[in-house]
C-alpha cells in the first residue's frame, strides 16, 4: 500500500509527531509513506491513501486574496484523488478554531465541501470524536477510528538518554517544589490561573516557571498584568520566558520541574501533555473529557484533575507535594497504551478498511 501524507516527515524539526507515526506505520513493511506534493497527486501513480492533517491551517496561512488559490488547490486535490480512487483520510487534530483567519470562508466554503469529500477520519480521543459529531453531523456516518496520540519517548531518549528516574533527576530536586507551564500562551490555556493560585501560597514555598510564546491573536492579558504586578516577595520564585523552547531545552525544563500544569478551558487533544508525561512528570490539568481520558490511560497518580476550573492554592500545593514524592521515588508513568507499535498497527488497519480487497494484498512500487 502506498500512502501520501501531508505532512509526512517534512515538519519533524518542529513537530515530530508525524515522523513517529509514519515510521510506525511503515515498520512491518506492507505500507510505504511518501511526502505529499501536488506533483505526486496529479502525475505520479495513484496512491491508495492521501492522509491529511491540517488543511484548514493551509488555507488560513494565505492572507487576503491568497486564500483563493489555496482553496482551488484543495478542491483540485479532492477531485483528482476521487477520480483516481485514492481514499482521503483526515486526522482531526482540531475542529473549528476560534479566531482563525478566514473563519467565515472556512465555515461557508471549506468545511462543508471537505467533510463531504472525506473517506475516513482518525480521532485521537473519544472526546474529539464526540465533539466532531456534535459540530459536524455529517461525520457521524463517515468511517472513523479512535487512535491515540503516541508517546514522545523516542524523541526524548535521543535528546537526553538519562531516564527521569532514580530519584533527584535534575536541578531543584532538593529545593522547593517547582510547577511548570509551557507552550503557546493563549487566553483559553489559562496560564494566569496558575500564577494567581501560586501567589496565594506562602512566599518561597514553591517555584513557578512559565515558558512559552505569548499569542499575538489571543494573548493572555490577565497573565501579563499578573506578572507586571507581582509583589516583590514572589519575584525571585517566578520565572517567565516569552519564547518557544527548542526540544532539548524543553526536556530540560520539564525534568527540572516536579509538576506540569495545564488549566486549559477547552481542548480536545494535547501533544504537550503527552510530551510532559514522556519526560516523566505528572500533570495537574482541567477536569475535561480529554484529561479524564488521559488519566484513564496513564493512571490517577500521573493526572490530577482541577474540578470546575477552580485551581486553588491548596490543590496546587498538595499536587506539588505528591509530584515531588513521585520524583524522589524515581517512578515513571505507564505509557504502554500510547505505544507507537500499537498505533502503527491501528493506523494500517484503518487504511485497509477503506480499500477494496484487491488493494490490500501487496506493496505497490
Amino acid at each position: 500500500m502506498r500512502v501520501l501524507a501531508w505532512p509526512a516527515r517534512s515538519n519533524a524539526a518542529r513537530n515530530p509527531y508525524q515522523k513517529l507515526l509514519y515510521d510506525a506505520v511503515e515498520a512491518e513493511g506492507s505500507v510505504r509513506v511518501e511526502e505529499f506534493s501536488l506533483r505526486r497527486v496529479l502525475l505520479g501513480p495513484a496512491p491508495e491513501v492521501l492522509h491529511i492533517h491540517w488543511p484548514d491551517a493551509f488555507l488560513a496561512a494565505g492572507a487576503g486574496w491568497r486564500f483563493w488559490p489555496r482553496y482551488a488547490i484543495l478542491r483540485l486535490i479532492g477531485l483528482v484523488t476521487r477520480l483516481r480512487g485514492t481514499r482521503m483520510v483526515w486526522t482531526a487534530h482540531n475542529l473549528q478554531r476560534e479566531g482563525q483567519r478566514h473563519g467565515d470562508r472556512l465555515d461557508r466554503l471549506f468545511w462543508p465541501w471537505f467533510l463531504a469529500r472525506l473517506d475516513g477520519v482518525i480521532y485521537m480521543t473519544r472526546a474529539s470524536q464526540e465533539r466532531a459529531h456534535e459540530i459536524f453531523p455529517v461525520l457521524r456516518d463517515r468511517p472513523s477510528a479512535c487512535i491515540p496520540h503516541g508517546d514522545y519517548l523516542p524523541v526524548i531518549a535521543a535528546l537526553d538518554p538519562a531516564p527521569a528516574a532514580q530519584g533527584d533527576p535534575g536541578p531543584h530536586a532538593e529545593g522547593p517544589p517547582e510547577a511548570l507551564f509551557f507552550g503557546a500562551i493563549s487566553r483559553y490555556k489559562n496560564a494566569f490561573k496558575v500564577l494567581d493560585s501560586f501567589r496565594q501560597l506562602p512566599a518561597g514555598s514553591a517555584r513557578l516557571v512559565i515558558r512559552g510564546k505569548m499569542s499575538l491573536r489571543e494573548p493572555d492579558e490577565a497573565l501579563a498584568r499578573g506578572l507586571a504586578e507581582l509583589p516583590e516577595a514572589w519575584r525571585p520564585h517566578v520565572t517567565y520566558e516569552d519564547r518557544f523552547l527548542p526540544e532539548p531545552d524543553l526536556v530540560a525544563a520539564i525534568r527540572a520541574a516536579d509538576l506540569v500544569v495545564f488549566p486549559y478551558s477547552d481542548v480536545l487533544n494535547s501533544g504537550s501533555a503527552i510530551f510532559a508525561l514522556s519526560a516523566g512528570r505528572p500533570l495537574l490539568a482541567s477536569d475535561n473529557a480529554l484529561f479524564r481520558e488521559l488519566r484513564g490511560q496513564v493512571g490517577a497518580d500521573w493526572v490530577t484533575l482541577i474540578p470546575d476550573g477552580a485551581l486553588t492554592p491548596d490543590l496546587l500545593a498538595e499536587t506539588l507535594e505528591r509530584a515531588r514524592a513521585l520524583r524522589r521515588d524515581g517512578r515513571q508513568p505507564d505509557l504502554s497504551s500510547l505505544d507507537w507499535t500499537r498505533i502503527g498497527a491501528l493506523t494500517r488497519t484503518f487504511y485497509r478498511s477503506l480499500l477494496p480487497d484487491t488493494s490490500n494484498r501487496s506493496l505497490r512500487s
